[in-house]
């Protein structure tokens, strides 16, 4: 579909929640041609124009590697839903350039709990991704940020929420990333470089480092080895496997 590569210098609403409840409508589905029409089915819209242009934004968002993709097989696999609300926000972060700027620059920097002053959020994402942001985007900056969970509604403002860390979609957008057909060795700082840890809720390397110690630990990994100057990961299977 065509809103596969519009620009991105604008915000929808993110359809979070229903690309979620979504899940056991399409999961059986053996034809991509129909998931199209099946995840448009499942909306609440009226309006069937309206059905289809969400439907595209969430292929898009979350269905974009098909029906075998990392959202599906997560959800056959496992059908547990915290775990899919943390793989869902790390496939859309890692395709909405404007959300996902302001989750690792600007929410990074700031302290649980704080209230982010008004307009600040916007204000800073618009200078790191180069252009303005019109009114509407950045309302919707703020509220998808609250429905991926990074934000939540206070009497004063909004707050910054602490993202509950689900190991093992972490373990699994690792995989994603660096062990998706093969495995090979990874230096600490590639991975570090990549910011799908940030959109599972990580906040510092050493936070990182600690559950690459731990997925060690528990055999998850191949090999995680730290020596002298030495830093590197070995996955122990591809994304499949694991």
């Amino acid at each position: 579909p065509r809103i596969l590569s519009r620009p991105q210098k604008t915000l929808q609403e993110v359809m979070f929640k229903e690309a979620i409840a979504a899940l056991p409508v399409i999961a059986s589905l053996s034809n991509l041609d129909d998931l199209r029409p099946r995840l448009a089915e499942s909306l609440p819209q009226n309006g069937a124009e309206t059905r289809i242009r969400y439907a595209d934004s969430m292929i898009r968002w979350f269905f974009r590697d098909g029906l075998q993709g990392l959202a599906l097989t997560t959800w056959r696999t496992y059908g547990d839903h915290g775990l899919q609300n943390a793989v869902h926000r790390y496939l859309y972060l890692s395709i909405e350039p404007i959300v996902a700027q302001c989750v690792v620059h600007v929410l990074s920097k700031l302290n649980d709990g704080i209230i982010v002053p008004d307009g600040y959020l916007a204000g800073h994402t618009e200078k790191l991704v180069g252009h303005p942001l019109v009114e509407l985007t950045r309302k919707r900056l703020l509220s998808n940020l609250r429905k991926l969970g990074f934000l939540e509604r206070h009497a004063t403002g909004d707050r910054l929420a602490s993202v509950a860390i689900n190991k093992t979609a972490l373990l699994l957008a690792l995989h994603n990333e660096f062990a998706r057909e093969e495995v090979r060795t990874v230096a600490f700082a590639t991975i570090a470089a990549n910011p799908f840890w940030r959109y599972c809720g990580v906040r510092t390397e050493d936070d990182l480092r600690d559950f690459l110690r731990e997925a060690d630990h528990l055999g998850l990994l191949g090999k995680y080895v730290v020596a002298d100057r030495l830093e590197q990961v070995t996955p122990a299977y591809t994304l499949a496997e694991l």
